[in-house]
């Protein structure tokens, strides 16, 4: 579904650059659970918004379902946006004046769904995530679980082709946390590919595969293994 081929991302500030991706070569099959770990400023970040089409890599390829994307205008990067990727923030990014409903709906909206097929699907999704007893509730009058199953509501109601998961857990408890993870892997279940950027080592066991970056690579070992081994050398 995904491949990446030597692909490079390069910051630049003044005269300084900061190679933030440094040829990354990455393949994940349609119907996997990725988790993707590493050191603070190894890259995972970056790694998640050229998959998810919000930056660009400064060369290399990037080809969903086998067509090459990278140099598509930002037209067309937001429509693939759209119709195939659901995102979900370690923040919920949740709209505090809108019912779970309304804040489930935007995605259709924006896409131009009509209000008879939102409704279906809302009703549908929520009841996925176990939540439609809470449809006309406000953000702010549900528990941080709840909160976060109403963000993967909304990123899972357009179905999807990838879900990209930024520390989904990072701001729960470990009830909550749990609920979360419990939530990725029913949509899992259902066909879903998720890729989850996550410091949690319990977390990225869940996945079906750990993908493990160092100083903006893809590397064989934990980051830490890889320091200790330098370190003792």
């Amino acid at each position: 579904m995904l491949k990446l081929t030597d692909l490079r991302k390069v910051y630049r500030a003044g005269e300084i650059e900061t190679n933030a991706l440094d040829g990354v070569n990455l393949t994940i099959g349609k119907g996997e659970f990725v988790a993707v770990m590493g050191p603070s400023g190894c890259g995972k970040s970056t790694l998640l918004n050229i998959l998810g089409m919000i930056d660009k890599p400064t060369s290399g390829k990037y080809e969903l379902d086998g067509i090459e994307i990278s140099k598509f205008p930002e037209g067309k990067l937001v429509h693939l946006r759209k119709q195939h990727l659901g995102f979900v923030f370690q923040s919920f990014n949740l709209i505090d004046g809108l019912s779970v409903r309304d804040n489930v709906a935007l995605p259709l909206l924006y896409c131009g769904v009509s209000s008879p097929e939102r409704r279906e699907r809302v009703r549908e999704v929520l009841e996925l995530v176990g939540l439609n007893a809470r449809a006309k509730h406000k953000p702010a009058q549900l528990s941080g679980g709840q909160q976060q199953r109403v963000a993967i509501a909304r990123a899972v109601v357009n179905d999807p082709k990838l879900i990209l998961a930024d520390e989904p857990t990072g701001n729960l408890d470990t009830k909550y946390g749990r609920e979360v993870m419990d939530m990725l892997h029913v949509l899992h279940q259902h066909g879903a590919t998720i890729v989850m950027v996550t410091h949690s080592h319990h977390d990225a066991r869940e996945a079906g595969r750990i993908i493990h970056m160092l100083d903006g690579k893809v590397v064989s070992k934990p980051a830490e293994e890889l320091m200790e081994e330098a370190a003792l050398a």
